[in-house]
């Protein structure tokens, strides 16, 4: 930590830059694009109007922000790592620096789990619920009676969320519209395809929390993915943020209509509206997974299709963030 900062309940420093995202305003645009994966950062940036972005940050948390224009319209790519809390930091600090409206799209891989999706599928969901490790249930002062009559689960699986319906649209009419040629070498020597209005499920952890079974750990999760697709008939994919990122959104919203309805001037006047694109990296009825010349084909496609549909949804001028990098005058002030 290098800056003084003030507010231990939301610390920035003097110029206004967050702690872990450590940007400030008009560093981060209005459309958002968040990614696990730096590198898949760079290369959806390399996509950006010049082929470059004209805003690079990388914070000593390893948040990167690249932010640019695509077909004219400023476009942020946030780099933000896996999981649950990280998905929170980012939507908040950013929502903390943006003014106005935010459409934030996740772009990542996924496991499938359905056995027609196989990988070379791209998948947009139309809702994602959550689970969690109930930590109690692992505890030495849990009865083994609590254990066996159900009284506490080992996971907790929450009610699904739905994304934006206008963003989920856009994105898979922009996949739907760009699709990469069929190629023997690839996928089987299958076509790749773009799935919709499916239901998702964030994990909190890649392993536990997925069903994955490791004999070092006490994870009670032999017949987790079985629970799963009981509770949630049609589940899809399984991942690890998309669910916060609709919760988030959700709670935001809620924010703003509660102080409108308590007569009082909310915080932020725009709201947060929410997507995601999963690419199928591993599929969890066959034990594939996907080669590295696949994935930067997936890759291409899904990351050009995400910046085609977030330049085609409007913002209104008035619910935009009134000036930032991506204005000549202020990049080079």
């Amino acid at each position: 930590m290098k800056d003084v900062l003030s507010n231990a309940n939301f610390p920035q420093d003097a110029r206004g830059r967050t702690y872990h995202v450590a940007t400030k305003s008009g560093q981060v645009a209005n459309r958002i694009i968040t990614v696990g994966d730096q590198v898949r950062a760079h290369r959806i940036a390399k996509s950006f109007d010049g082929g470059a972005p004209l805003f690079t940050f990388n914070s000593q948390r390893n948040f990167l922000t690249l932010t640019g224009t695509f077909k004219g319209v400023p476009i942020s790519v946030v780099a933000i790592g896996m999981g649950f809390s990280v998905v929170d930091f980012f939507v908040r600090e950013c929502r903390a620096v943006v003014k106005g409206e935010m459409i934030i799209v996740r772009l990542g891989s996924c496991g499938s789990m359905q056995p027609d999706y196989g990988i070379g599928t791209v998948v947009v969901p139309k809702a994602s619920f959550g689970i969690s490790r109930n930590y109690d249930y692992f505890h030495h002062d849990t009865t083994a009676d609590e254990r066996r009559t159900g009284a506490l689960e080992p996971y907790l699986i929450t009610k699904p969320l739905d994304a934006d319906q206008e963003v989920h649209d856009a994105l898979l009419a922009a996949l739907e519209k760009d699709k990469p040629a069929k190629s023997e070498a690839l996928f089987g020597g299958e076509e790749v395809k773009a799935v919709g209005d499916t239901v998702n499920a964030s994990a909190d952890s890649f392993y536990g929390s997925q069903g994955r079974i490791d004999p070092a750990f006490i994870d009670a999760n032999t017949n987790l993915i079985d629970v799963i697709r009981e509770r949630r008939p049609g589940v899809a994919t399984l991942e690890m943020e998309t669910f916060v990122l609709n919760h988030l959104a959700a709670a935001a919203n809620d924010a703003i209509d509660l102080a409108k309805q308590n007569g009082q001037e909310p915080v932020h006047k725009g709201k947060i509206r929410t997507g995601a694109v999963q690419m199928i990296f591993a599929n969890r009825n066959t034990s594939a997974f996907i080669t590295p010349e696949e994935c930067e084909t997936l890759e291409h496609w899904a990351g050009r299709s995400v910046l085609d549909a977030l330049a085609s949804i409007d913002i209104p001028a008035e619910r935009l963030h009134p000036d930032g990098v991506w204005n000549a005058a202020a990049a080079s002030s």
